[in-house]
């Protein structure tokens, strides 16, 4: 546990291209990380494939437009309640983000999807929080917001 730090399920990022600062749930039963996003459109320039997109959810006061390139597909397996035809994946378009994260900058990939109907537009699952040395307290939130209003 050497340079791990304890943080709670709910804690603040900031998407470092446009300085977006949104909650994010750090979830350990989760693998990747997704990021609510709208008007997913994918299209290729120069031989590269890139993913336009908005992110936009109601705990945002307003949507931010990105293009980045595509990283990969991700195969996510579907909620029980989400499987109405008998597939038991979806497949998200995964880019590569840089966010900030208690004062430190880190590159993680984040697979999009409309989040808008969950309580917090991102999630980081254990490859993210791995990554970024996080362990967390599922007791605790917003510890980061607590260390910058003492």
């Amino acid at each position: 546990m050497a340079n791990k730090s304890v943080y709670g399920y709910l804690e603040p990022v900031t998407l470092a291209a446009k300085q977006v600062t949104l909650t994010a749930k750090l979830d350990t039963g989760a693998e990747t990380a997704s990021l609510s996003a709208r008007n997913i459109q994918l299209y290729e320039k120069e031989g590269q494939e890139y993913v336009k997109f908005i992110v936009a959810h109601p705990e945002l006061e307003q949507a931010h437009h990105y293009n980045l390139p595509l990283a990969r597909h991700a195969r996510i397996k579907k909620r029980a309640n989400d499987r109405i035809d008998k597939s038991s994946h979806n497949t998200r378009p995964v880019v590569e983000m840089k966010i900030h994260f208690d004062d430190k900058q880190h590159e993680i990939m984040v697979n999009l999807i409309d989040r808008s109907h969950f309580s917090t537009p991102m999630l980081l699952g254990r490859k993210a929080l791995e990554k970024m040395g996080a362990l967390v307290d599922s007791t605790q939130e917003n510890t980061l917001l607590e260390e910058t209003d003492s």
